[in-house]
């Protein structure tokens, strides 16, 4: 968990007379930034993102950026009847027995891709390791392909089970058409929020959205019901996201919690299948000198059912770097996406860090 701010006071010492008792200047608090995450409808922009009210939809995302980093879109365009199809397959590879699961060891794989074994992952000291289990695919980038053999972040082939176990009509096709579908969105969303960056901030959209080295990864995750432990458990602990933005679709099961930092407190952020929610990640909050948060959330499966949900990472051009676009903060090492990404990762999964 983030450490609370708190509010740094230079005293000040002025004597009106000689005789009059010392008076304390102390410097005026920066305002708290409300807690804000609204939910926007972004089909106008979709449209015509030179029309006023795709003006005032840029003036709320920007707003949300800088108070929690995240929001919801409403009409985005991604059918319903897809997500339900990806929502089954994913039911239908998580109820695959385990040694069936196990043989598709994302950590064994190329690339990252394949299955993330129940409670192999952690964010958070103190607690047991994350209550869900995942499924990851990506681009599918052949296994003879340059930036596969060179070894490059999530670079790699998909790998599917058996079509004999779970048929490629089932898992394969729909989770293909739906990476496609919120790739497209992702880059819709990419584009109202560098639109609200600085003016130079267009050509380091360009780059980041290159295709040939974009690492952006989909998960598929399931949350089983939580169990009694004493030493506490969540779904997913306490953490911010890696890559630039995500885009979360739910199912009816809500677990999802905010941190208000003005307040310590965490805030459920209820589900809405007609929604996605859209956060801010690490990346972003650099090339923002700030402005834009990454925020503390967490997941807790709090009711006896299993939870599902679909989580794309834009995690951006490998080679970009991610020095502040105004110039603020200089630092003597500036991390490369790919550099970073692979420090994040060796904090929950073990991988090599740079």
């Amino acid at each position: 968990m983030t450490e609370q701010r708190i509010p740094t006071i230079q005293p000040q010492f002025m004597r009106m007379q000689s005789t009059a008792p010392a008076a304390q200047i102390v410097t005026p608090e920066k305002p708290m930034v409300p807690f804000y995450v609204p939910t926007i409808d972004i089909s106008p922009f979709l449209q015509n993102p030179k029309s006023a009210e795709s003006a005032r939809i840029l003036s709320e995302v920007k707003a949300a950026c800088e108070s929690t980093g995240f929001f919801q879109i409403l009409n985005h365009g991604v059918p319903v009847s897809l997500q339900d199809s990806l929502f089954n397959a994913a039911k239908q590879f998580f109820e695959l027995p385990y040694d069936e699961k196990v043989k598709l060891d994302a950590k064994k794989m190329t690339g990252h891709r394949g299955y993330d074994l129940l409670a192999s992952q952690s964010y958070e000291e103190g607690v047991l390791p994350d209550l869900k289990e995942g499924f990851y695919i990506g681009n599918d980038i052949p296994a003879t392909d340059p930036r596969t053999l060179s070894k490059r972040f999530y670079m790699g082939p998909n790998v599917w089970p058996d079509a004999s176990l779970l048929p490629h009509k089932t898992l394969k096709e729909p989770a293909e058409a739906y990476f496609k579908a919120v790739y497209d969105l992702s880059l819709q969303v990419l584009n109202m929020i560098f639109a609200t960056l600085p003016t130079n901030a267009s050509n380091l959209l360009t780059k980041f959205t290159d295709p040939d080295l974009v690492a952006a990864p989909l998960r598929l995750l399931h949350y089983p019901p939580a169990r009694k432990t004493e030493t506490p458990q969540r779904g997913a602990s306490a953490h911010t996201d890696f890559g630039a933005i995500t885009l979360l679709l739910q199912d009816g099961n809500p677990g999802l919690e905010v941190l208000d930092q003005n307040t310590d407190t965490w805030v459920p952020i209820e589900p809405n299948r007609n929604s996605y929610v859209v956060n801010v990640g690490d990346m972003l909050e650099m090339w923002s000198g700030g402005r834009f948060k990454s925020s503390m959330h967490r997941v807790i499966n709090k009711k006896p059912t299993d939870r599902y949900s679909v989580v794309f990472f834009f995690d951006g051009n490998l080679d970009c770097s991610l020095s502040p676009l105004d110039g603020s903060n200089p630092s003597d090492k500036v991390l490369t996406v790919e550099q970073h990404m692979l420090n994040r990762m060796a904090k929950s999964y073990g991988v090599k860090k740079i």
